[in-house]
């Protein structure tokens, strides 16, 4: 099937980046359980029996940042991958290639879409599920933890799919750099911005977001239906 082969071409592409946000992630967990680069590298102990270092005594995913880490490098991965499945592609000048495959064009731009999407949130979503195994297990930490303290870190996971479908349109707009071709992604940075700081319950978040996705999603088909390749 075509479109097996253009998903395997997808995911070979954007693994460098998936490894690299992977290795940002681990480092960051690394940091908020108790353990800094400097120290593993050092092989110094500075965490008391329950996990943190000395003086951190943070309670996970309330005290600390890590859902503001988790989220910077969320926004880097989206919006690389976004970049990368179409700038990327005029740049290598493979449009019309692509175009040229037995499938329709809206299908290849689904599969594109799928592989980035399906990526993005495997990556993101694995720090934040190790990280709250972490917190859950008894003796790693002297805080209280429920679940629902991990709520504004999957509203953050989940919003910033804003940001990759964001990308994805700006890459694939017929449009100046110097004029609009970025307004899709400067929007949708600044509407996730607010998601972020504004006390919203996370139900509306996700309702803002799967409008958002929405939107963009139509631009998106629009976009690649109407652009000249030639």
């Amino acid at each position: 099937m075509m479109w097996k082969a253009l998903a395997y071409k997808e995911i070979r592409e954007n693994t460098w980046l998936a490894a690299v946000a992977l290795a940002a992630y681990g480092l960051i967990v690394l940091d908020n359980i108790g353990w800094s680069l400097p120290d593993l590298l050092a092989g110094v102990s500075r965490v008391h029996s329950y996990g943190y270092r000395t003086g951190l005594h943070q309670i996970p995913f309330v005290a600390s940042d890590f859902v503001t880490s988790i989220a910077i490098v969320s926004a880097l991965l989206a919006v690389g991958i976004g970049f990368r499945q179409t700038l990327g592609e005029s740049l290598h000048e493979t449009w019309l290639l692509l175009w040229r495959l037995p499938i329709r064009r809206s299908a290849l731009l689904h599969t594109k879409l799928l592989v980035g999407l399906v990526t993005y949130l495997l990556c993101a979503a694995l720090p934040i599920a190790i990280f709250a195994a972490w917190a859950a297990t008894p003796g790693t930490h002297a805080s209280p933890f429920y679940w629902e303290m991990t709520l504004p870190a999957w509203a953050s996971w989940f919003s910033i799919t804003v940001l990759y479908l964001a990308a994805f349109l700006s890459g694939l707009r017929p449009a100046r750099w110097i004029g609009s071709r970025l307004l899709p992604l400067a929007a949708a940075g600044l509407l996730v911005f607010v998601l972020h700081v504004a006390p919203f319950p996370w139900w509306l978040t996700a309702l803002i977001v799967i409008v958002l996705q929405v939107v963009f999603l139509v631009c998106i088909q629009q976009a690649g239906r109407v652009r000249d390749y030639s």
